[in-house]
This record gives structure tokens, C-alpha cells and sequence, in this order.
């Protein structure tokens, strides 16, 4: 498994791909942050320190769709290709292909959001004021990730799973957004019009979780549940993708 890990490390790091979408998403973060700092030095008013935090408690949802891109940095057209029929012939167990590719894709996905958190804060520290909120928003920032951090997992195994049993990985893109994005709406008119159970159900998709998760600040029930919630969908998602990969007559 290491060497497969270290041969799938390998092939991610020296494209381009992985460094030309991080470098995307930080110069989005500069130009928001240059925003703030222009408004508050050309009017002595706008977003501070503790204020900056609160956009980034609101984006954390955007790391459940980020899952798409990682995985698709590691997945890479693999049935167009047929590179994962190279793979299999060699002998390599599909388990291991199916687990190393996962575990990968979750490396580049923590890596990744560590970069971006952490310019984002090193930015906002240094260019905008500060106050005596600044403890507070960092108190609750460190909740917010703490809670978003399984169900970005679960969000990364669900696109893993997805990869792998949907030979396109356009449909298998759009599959996850519709399972991660429009399932939840659907959810909710169902339970206006047909059953409140339905309702129930949708309060327990990653993406409302990740709504509520600011809101619900330092209440541990919350947090256990997004911990359970993420938990659950790793695991199922990664069992029925090994058990579906494994099945597949790859041609």
C-alpha cells in the first residue's frame, strides 16, 4: 500500500493541475481580502478581523464541492483512458486502488484546505483591524472546522465512490451535486407535501449541517452529530464503492 500511495502522490504533485486550481482559489482569497482592506483604509469602515471570519464560517459548504475537483485530480479519466485497466492487469488488488486513490484524494483535499485557511488567515491577521471579538471569532472558527471536517471527509469518499462506479466523470460530477446540492431542496418539498419525515431526513444532509454548523456554535450535540453524519457516509460510500468496483468488468 505505501508504494501505491507514494506512486499516486507522485502523479498528482507533478501535474499542474492540482497547483493551477490552488492557485485559483488564493487569488480569489487575495482579491476578497484586498476588498476588505481597501474599504476599511478609504473609509475607516468595513469588515474587520473577527468580521473576515464570519465570510469564511459561510464558505465552508463550498468544501463539500471541492471534494469533485480533488477527486478528479486523483481519478483523472481513468476509464477513458483505460489506465485502470492497466492497473488491474498488473495485479494490483482492487482494494488497495480503491483505498489508495481515496486516501490520496483526502491528503490533497486536507492539504489544500489547510493552504487556504491559512492564508486567508495570515492575510486578514495582518491587514485588518483587530478588536476584542477577535477571540471569540477564532474560538468559533475552530468549532465551525472541527464540525465541517467529516463531512468534507464524507463528501470526499462519496465522489470517490462515484468515480469509480460511473465510467463518465462528468455525469459522476454532476451525480455528486445533485446527491450533495439539489437532493436536500427536493427533500424539503417532499416533506411540505407529502410527509414531515422527509424533512427529518434532510436535516441530516452534509450541506444543511454545514448550514446550521455557525448558528450552532459550541452546542457538542450538534458537533457529534456532524461527526456521526460524516463518519456513516464515509463508510458507507467507501464500502459500496470497494464493493462495486470489485464486481465491475473493466474493458
Amino acid at each position: 500500500m505505501r508504494n501505491y500511495l507514494a506512486a499516486e502522490c507522485y502523479k498528482v504533485f507533478r501535474r499542474k493541475y492540482f497547483y493551477s486550481a490552488l492557485l485559483t482559489v488564493l487569488a480569489l482569497e487575495g482579491l476578497l481580502i484586498w476588498g476588505y482592506w481597501f474599504t476599511w483604509t478609504h473609509g475607516n469602515t468595513g469588515v474587520d478581523f473577527s468580521g473576515s471570519l464570519v465570510t469564511l464560517f459561510m464558505m465552508v459548504s463550498i468544501g463539500l464541492y471541492a471534494a469533485i475537483l480533488t477527486g478528479d485530480m486523483i481519478f483523472s479519466e481513468q476509464y477513458k483512458y483505460n489506465t485502470l485497466k492497466n492497473e488491474v492487469a498488473y495485479g494490483t488488488p482492487r482494494p488497495r486502488i480503491y483505498l489508495g486513490k481515496l486516501l490520496v484524494a483526502t491528503l490533497v483535499a486536507l492539504m489544500a484546505a489547510v493552504v487556504m485557511v491559512g492564508v486567508y488567515l495570515g492575510f486578514c491577521w495582518i491587514l485588518l483591524p483587530h478588536n476584542e471579538a477577535d477571540s471569540s471569532a477564532l474560538a468559533t472558527l475552530g468549532y465551525v472546522l472541527a464540525g465541517a471536517l467529516p463531512l468534507w471527509l464524507g463528501a470526499q469518499a462519496l465522489t470517490m465512490a462515484c468515480y469509480f462506479i460511473i465510467p463518465n466523470n462528468t455525469l459522476a460530477a454532476f451525480v455528486v451535486v445533485a446527491l450533495l446540492g439539489v437532493l436536500p431542496p427536493i427533500l424539503q418539498l417532499c416533506g411540505l407535501l407529502i410527509h414531515p419525515g422527509f424533512e427529518h431526513i434532510r436535516q441530516l444532509m452534509p450541506a444543511v449541517l454545514l448550514e446550521q454548523l455557525y448558528q450552532r456554535a459550541f452546542q457538542t450535540d450538534y458537533l457529534g452529530l456532524c461527526w456521526i453524519v460524516g463518519l456513516v457516509l464515509t463508510v458507507a460510500a467507501t464500502l459500496v464503492g470497494i464493493v462495486t468496483f470489485q464486481k465491475r468488468e473493466i474493458r
